[in-house]
């Protein structure tokens, strides 16, 4: 089972500090954790159908950030920034990456909803686990 939203995971992921609104940020339902899970055949489609359901909102969401974002790298790489030009396309860049978090998050609660408290529990176990084994964001890398 795989699902094309790995750029806008990348696009809205949490920081190293995980609490329960980044573990609902996290692709659980597209990584080998899921198999750790022992999901139902039932669990399965239904978690492939809530996926499928959000597939279009969460490509447009995506699609409106980027836009901002090119909209505003153009400002900054004007010789002449003016802020009051930058004002309207800075609000629609938060305004599009804060509907894009909303979409994927409001995803993420119907997906929970499929799991049960354990499996919940495991999931959130192996990602801590995970996440423990990366470098950390703030760190330097080696010369």
């Amino acid at each position: 089972m795989k699902y094309p939203l790995l750029a806008l995971v990348l696009l809205i992921s949490a920081g190293p500090g995980m609490n329960a609104q980044e573990h609902a940020n996290f692709p659980w339902w597209n990584s080998p954790i899921r198999s750790d899970l022992g999901l139902t055949p039932t669990q399965t489609e239904r978690i492939r159908q809530i996926v499928h359901s959000y597939r279009d909102r969460l490509l447009d969401a995506r699609n409106e950030v980027q836009k901002a974002q090119g909209d505003l790298e153009e400002i900054l790489n004007d010789p002449n920034v003016n802020f009051d030009t930058a004002k309207p396309v800075i609000d629609r860049l938060a305004n599009a990456r804060a509907n894009s978090s909303r979409v994927f998050l409001e995803m993420s609660v119907r997906l929970r909803s499929v799991l049960t408290l354990d499996q919940w529990r495991i999931l959130v176990r192996r990602w801590d686990e995970q996440q423990k084994r990366k470098p950390s964001q703030m760190e330097t890398p080696p010369e």
